[in-house]
């Protein structure tokens, strides 16, 4: 990674406390959004509650990330892909479970969604994919179209082609911090604008703070030490997703019953 030109005492973030700050953010602020019409907030007051369901935004990115970072350091890239696709299929299930409740408020089981809508572990599995392709020594045009094909299935995923691609020019932009930063913005600009339906007037200026607030603590503060129990964490986080979407299922259906 290329320094920075600043003290290197600021850099006294490893990959494991960003991990955990944006794991704790995404519990809470999942937890707090898809509970309040039964546990009714939490007690918690109106600006308290939107801090903690915005900030569950900040994590994504974060994941993405070090999804870029996961595929330069790993020692195995075909058993890094294989788990991810190993924890997309255990993930896909509690995904399907969560969402046919939160959306009909029923106990079913939506085969549509199973097989057309997948999490946000398949973001990152194709992510994963489309920078294996870049980094190939295929042609150039075997390369865009495997590019291509990458961020068209992420179409089907909980983050879409946007995903894919902020994960591609995280490893792209590897050594160049200042223009990762800067296509990063622009990405999630575009992102925010075609949310509103490319309009400026509207625009959610507070969320596009939100998504940038990740990668500029990164950019600034990142040491690219992984922490001190990498082993824990790594399986922690993994399984963390479709285990916190899994409580959250049951709890509705605690409460309902």
């Amino acid at each position: 990674m290329q320094q920075l030109s600043y003290p290197e005492k600021l850099r006294f973030m490893n990959r494991d406390l960003l991990k955990w700050i944006a794991v704790f953010f995404m519990g809470i602020g999942h937890f707090l959004l898809y509970t309040a019409n039964e546990l009714h907030y939490c007690g918690l007051s109106g600006p308290v509650l939107k801090f903690f369901i915005m900030m569950e935004y900040c994590a994504p990115p974060v994941f993405f990330f070090f999804i870029s970072e996961g595929y330069r350091y790993t020692h195995s890239k075909k058993d890094y892909f294989i788990r991810l696709l190993v924890m997309t299929l255990v993930t896909q299930i509690p995904y399907v479970l969560y969402h046919t409740y939160r959306q009909n408020h029923t106990v079913s089981f939506d085969i549509m969604m199973l097989l057309t809508n997948w999490n946000v572990i398949a973001t990152l599995l194709l992510g994963f994919a489309a920078v294996a392709v870049w980094d190939s020594t295929m042609q150039p045009a075997l390369k865009a179209a495997g590019i291509v094909l990458c961020c068209a299935a992420g179409y089907f995923t909980e983050w879409s082609g946007t995903g894919v691609l902020m994960i591609l020019l995280f490893y792209v932009f590897r050594e160049h911090p200042w223009i990762r930063l800067s296509a990063y913005e622009l990405l999630m600009l575009i992102y925010v604008l075609s949310m509103n339906g490319f309009s400026v007037l509207g625009l959610n200026w507070l969320l596009l703070l939100v998504f940038s607030l990740p990668i500029i603590i990164i950019t600034l503060f990142y040491n690219g030490k992984k922490g001190h129990f990498p082993k824990l964490s790594q399986y922690f986080f993994y399984f963390f997703y479709p285990a916190h979407l899994l409580l959250i299922y049951i709890v509705k259906l605690l409460y309902r019953a």
